[in-house]
C-alpha cells in the first residue's frame, strides 16, 4: 500500500517556501497551502510572525518543513513548531480525502495526491474515476479503489498525466499562464 511520507517528501519540492505572487489566484502561500484556500489553517499565525524576513523564512523549507528549526532558534521560542502542522494539513486534507493509504501503486498515489494538492482534491478522484471507468462523483470509495488497484497501474498513470497536462493547458490563461511550465514539470513519466 502507499506510504503518505513518500508522496510528501516529492510534492514537497514542488511547493517550495513562502510566496505571495499577486498572479496566482491562492495569494500568499506556504508550502503550497495558499491563504486564500486555507485561511483557518494553524500556521498562518507563525508565518504571519515571521514573513518579513523571505530568505529567512524560505530557507528552511529546502529542509522538508523544518521552519520550526528556525523558529525555535530565534528569540521568540515558539511551543508549537509548524512543519507537523503543514505535514498534517496535507495527510488530512489531501492524502486521507482520496483515501490514498488504499492505492497499491505507490507512484500511482503520489501522482493523484500531487495533483489534489495541486487543483484540489475532488478534480484529482474525478479524473483519477475517469481513468479507470467508475462515476465520476469526486469521492474516492470501494468502487473506485477496486478498479484502481485491478488495473495496470503504469497504464492509469499515463492516462491520469495526460488527463492533468490537458487541464493545465486548459487554465493557463492570461495572468496564469506564467505558471504552465512549473505545473508541467510536476507531470513524472512512470517508473518502477
Amino acid at each position: 500500500m502507499a506510504q503518505f511520507k513518500i508522496a510528501e517528501e516529492i510534492t514537497g519540492r514542488n511547493e517550495g517556501g513562502y510566496a505571495n505572487d499577486p498572479a496566482d489566484n491562492g495569494g500568499e502561500t506556504f508550502a503550497g497551502i495558499a491563504r486564500n484556500f486555507w485561511p483557518k489553517w494553524d500556521g498562518w499565525k507563525f508565518i504571519d510572525k515571521y514573513k518579513s524576513d523571505y530568505a529567512k523564512l524560505n530557507k528552511p523549507m529546502r529542509d522538508k518543513y523544518s521552519l520550526a528549526k528556525w523558529i525555535n532558534s530565534s528569540a521568540k521560542v515558539t511551543s508549537e513548531p509548524v512543519a507537523p502542522l503543514v505535514s498534517a494539513f496535507y495527510k488530512t486534507n489531501f492524502w486521507d480525502v482520496n483515501k490514498l493509504d488504499a492505492v497499491q501503486d505507490q507512484q500511482l498515489a503520489n501522482t493523484v495526491y500531487d495533483f489534489g494538492v495541486n487543483s484540489g482534491t475532488g478534480r484529482a478522484a474525478k479524473l483519477l474515476q475517469s481513468c479507470v471507468g467508475v462515476v465520476q462523483d469526486g469521492k474516492i470509495g470501494p468502487q473506485t479503489l477496486a478498479a484502481v488497484n485491478r488495473l495496470d497501474a503504469e497504464v492509469t498513470h499515463d492516462k491520469y498525466n495526460s488527463g492533468r497536462e490537458a487541464f493545465y493547458r486548459s487554465i493557463a490563461e492570461g495572468s496564469q499562464a506564467k505558471f504552465l511550465k512549473s505545473w508541467l514539470s510536476r507531470l513524472k513519466p512512470y517508473k518502477v
